[in-house]
């Protein structure tokens, strides 16, 4: 006798075959969601002026990103939480992105002083980390094998101002230095540069944050007159320096500032103190990288302002990350960081290219002056737009 299926057995069958089809569904839904990456920024505290412009170059890099179809045919998400401009805060943060959230990827956070206590976590995790925001090199020795540097190092930051100052009859230096792991490491190699020049340093010193009050570190540089003053310093302490000097009524004959002046609010904070104040920065907007014009564009259109060197960074980070995914046509970790430990990179930065241990190789250094409101490159000399007003005058 032929068997036959009721109405009841064909529904309990065409039931089974859709929860078939939809657990084999699942896994294929999920591979083609988007590919999250992972950060920390530092949208409060001290490091938040400099660190909004680390945070816009990682949105525009993953916007840019997603308008060209994405990496291996999936959209990009980018998940972030706010440090709070705190270390330990970003290891808890890290550790979450990894081991709860399971982003795809990551990106190191802002500032050497926080990437030097996030990067044991990529090693720990095996997770492949551009560190857009790491300058300090100490970060990429034996025993690190996944965090990449994505920045000129510390070491160089304002190497040309002594030599620039030497030839314009400056004879010796003041150095101030935040007490954190890049501008420590800043403040010693340009105290080292120095002694190598015959420029004795007559004082030198190291500053915490916040710090409400810099009246009694300005009085002492006043009293020890010194032809050159440089700050390794971040946005807060760069402005706060330059008005306690003002107010004590000191004006040496060069003053330079590392990373506050690159940033559009500082001429806003200090005004007219500002003219003829020197500084550093990693990427300028007249170098001739590959797709720089159009990352200048872009990036006014979406945050209607200038970027500055911190977003080109981390613009390029994602650049950089997207090379070798297309490469490996693979999210493997291991994958990608073989990848990108033995390749070169063109960015808007410049050339992405890891040493040993990971420290970046290619990456420059340059400075430029404020003159009359207006940033001009003024070091290497062959890309400079202008030559050096001097002296500084405060005012």
């Amino acid at each position: 006798m032929r068997e036959t299926s009721s109405p009841v057995t064909l529904c309990c069958r065409l039931a089974t075959l859709v929860a078939a089809a939809c657990l084999i569904a699942a896994p294929m839904a999920h591979a083609e969601g988007p590919i999250v990456i992972g950060a920390s920024a530092s949208e409060t505290g001290p490091l938040a002026v400099d660190a909004g412009y680390h945070l816009h170059g990682l949105e525009l890099g993953i916007a840019e990103a997603n308008a060209h179809g994405g990496w291996l045919g999936r959209k990009l998400e980018l998940k972030y939480y706010d440090d709070k401009s705190d270390p330990g805060t970003a290891v808890r943060l890290y550790t979450r992105l990894i081991t709860e959230d399971k982003v795809d990827l990551v990106v190191g956070p802002y500032s050497s002083g926080i990437t030097q206590a996030v990067a044991p976590l990529f090693n720990k995790y095996q997770r492949v980390a551009v560190d857009p925001g790491a300058s300090l090199p100490d970060i990429f020795v034996a025993g690190n094998e996944w965090n990449i540097q994505g920045i000129a190092t510390s070491t160089g930051y304002l190497e040309g101002i002594l030599p620039l100052a030497k030839e314009h009859g400056a004879k010796n230096v003041a150095v101030l230095s935040l007490q954190s792991a890049y501008s420590l490491a800043c403040g010693k190699a340009r105290h080292e540069q120095a002694d190598k020049l015959g420029m004795p340093v007559v004082y030198d010193t190291t500053y915490a944050l916040p710090q409400p009050d810099f009246s009694s570190i300005a009085l002492a540089v006043k009293n020890a007159n010194p032809d050159v003053v440089v700050a390794c310093s971040y946005y807060p302490d760069s402005v706060g320096l330059t008005q306690a000097l003002q107010r004590v009524g000191f004006a040496p004959k060069f003053l330079a500032a590392t990373i506050g002046p690159a940033e559009a609010q500082f001429t806003s904070a200090v005004g007219a103190l500002a003219n003829r104040i020197i500084s550093n920065t990693t990427w300028w907007p007249s170098l001739k990288t590959p797709g720089n014009a159009e990352f200048i564009a872009a990036y006014k259109a979406k945050f209607h302002e200038d970027p500055d060197y911190h977003a080109a960074a981390t613009y390029s980070a994602i650049e950089a990350l997207g090379a070798a995914v297309k490469a490996t046509k693979s999210l493997d970790q291991t994958k990608l960081r073989d990848w990108l430990m033995t390749h070169e990179v063109p960015t808007v930065e410049g050339m992405f290219k890891a040493g040993p241990y990971g420290i970046g190789t290619q990456f420059k250094q340059y400075m430029f002056q404020i003159q009359n409101g207006d940033r001009k490159l003024i070091w290497p000399k062959d890309l400079a737009e202008a030559k050096a007003e001097v002296p500084y005058t405060g005012h």
